[in-house]
This record gives C-alpha cells, structure tokens and sequence, in this order.
C-alpha cells in the first residue's frame, strides 16, 4: 500500500512537471502537494527523493526541494536529443497510426485552433490570454504520436526528456519585445496543424520534415527565453525566476 501511495505521488508530480505546471526553480511543498493528492507527507516526500535521484529535483540545504535548472547547455542538447526523438517518433506514426489515433490527433488539433482564437480575441480586448491551457492540449497532441509510433522505450526516453525543456515551454513571462502573443501561438498552431496533416497522408519524409520545423520553432524560443530569464536575473531584476 505504501509503495502504491508512493507509486502515484511520483507519477501526479511528474506529470505536473510534463505539463509546465511545476517550471524550473520552483519548490515543491511536501505538505501542499500532499494535501493535492490526498494522501500523508511520507508518500510525497519519498516520490520526491525518486525525482532527485532521477535529476529533475533538487534538494536545497535548509530550503526544501525544487525543480532543477538546466544551464543553456543542457537545455540546447536536450532540444537536439528531442528534435531526433520526436522526429522519428513522427515517422513512425505516419506508418502505423489508426484511424482512432487519427480522430485524436485531429480532436487536438482543433482545440488548438479554437484556444489560438480565443488569445487572439483576449489580446485585443486587453484581457487575461489563456495561455495556460495551451500545455496540456500540446502534451495529448505529442503523445498520440508517441503512442502511434508503437515503441514504448522511446516513449520513455521522450518524455524524460521533455520534462526539461518543458519547464520553459509554459512560462508567462516572456520578453517584452517579444512578437505579441496571439502571433506565437498562432504559429505554434501551424506547426502543429503541418505535421497533423503529414501524418494523415501516412508520408513518414513529409512528418518528418514537419516535426523538424517544429523543433527548430521550439529550440529557438526555448533559447530565446532562458537567454532572457538570466538576463533578468543577472540584472536584479524583481521577479526573475532562474535561481543560482
């Protein structure tokens, strides 16, 4: 029963961490997730040491846990470790997808047509942009394909690895003199829509060359970003989030 409680402690808070929920930098609070879960301190204190052993935590004398900060190496590496990883993965999936994977696939690509609306509309009439639930309709669209593509050790490795780099992927602060947001995610959504489409004419060349744009989009904001959170941090900037 322990080891189960553990099991799925591990398992909600990395999935928090695939979905940009928990970004670089922040603590983990045993007792706030564990009052999340449902469950005793001990469980998450124990999934907790799990992550550290596993790199994605760190543990902070007299601080507590937190998510760990790759350094702009690691994340540049990561992105090529993934670009290679997803682009397969794409190839794969446009051998061997369903037409029940197809309909998933397509459902996620809709979802991010409508939230693109919906920021392009809260943009122009100066209200708080959704961009929050743009993490976990992406993560389902990824992960039909890793499913689709049919290798399951691969689906470990990419999804390993996408948890550092999507620390960065779902942060709102962005640069000021960043192109306004309803045109990011409207390009984002593109990139998307291409590779759905190459998918759905079973062209592996063609899902291959759409995942690689993709990547190509994801490396050189993910970049762009980390190169400006340090920025900010090296300025003394209030709110700057990549920790020492």
């Amino acid at each position: 029963m322990a080891a189960t409680h553990k099991q799925s402690a591990y398992e909600y808070i990395k999935e928090k961490l695939i979905r940009g929920a928990l970004s670089a930098g922040d603590r983990l609070s045993p007792a706030a997730l564990a009052r999340e879960i449902g469950t005793s301190h001990i469980p998450v204190r124990e999934a907790i040491s799990q992550l550290c052993s596993e790199g994605l935590v760190v543990q902070r004398p007299h601080r507590g846990a937190f998510v760990r900060q790759p350094d702009r190496r690691e994340v540049a590496e990561l992105m090529g470790l993934r670009k290679v990883l997803e682009c397969n993965a794409a190839a794969w999936a446009a051998r061997r997808i369903t037409g029940s994977e197809l309909d998933e696939l397509a459902a996620h690509v809709k979802q991010m047509r409508v939230l693109r609306g919906r920021i392009r509309e809260a943009e122009a009439r100066g209200r708080r942009l959704p961009l929050d639930q743009w993490g976990p309709v992406d993560v389902a669209f990824h992960r039909v394909l890793w499913e689709a593509a049919g290798n399951q050790q691969v689906i470990k490795v990419i999804e390993d690895t996408n948890i550092m780099v999507r620390m960065f992927g779902y942060r709102t602060d962005y640069p000021l003199d960043w192109p306004k947001m309803a045109a990011f995610y409207a390009g984002n959504y593109r990139v998307h829509r291409d590779v759905y489409l190459a998918v759905r004419q079973h062209d592996p060349k063609k899902a291959r060359r759409a995942m690689a744009a993709h990547m190509r989009r994801t490396r050189k904001n993910l970049l762009a970003r980390f190169d400006w959170l340090l920025q900010q941090r090296e300025s003394g900037a209030r709110g700057a989030t990549i920790p020492v």
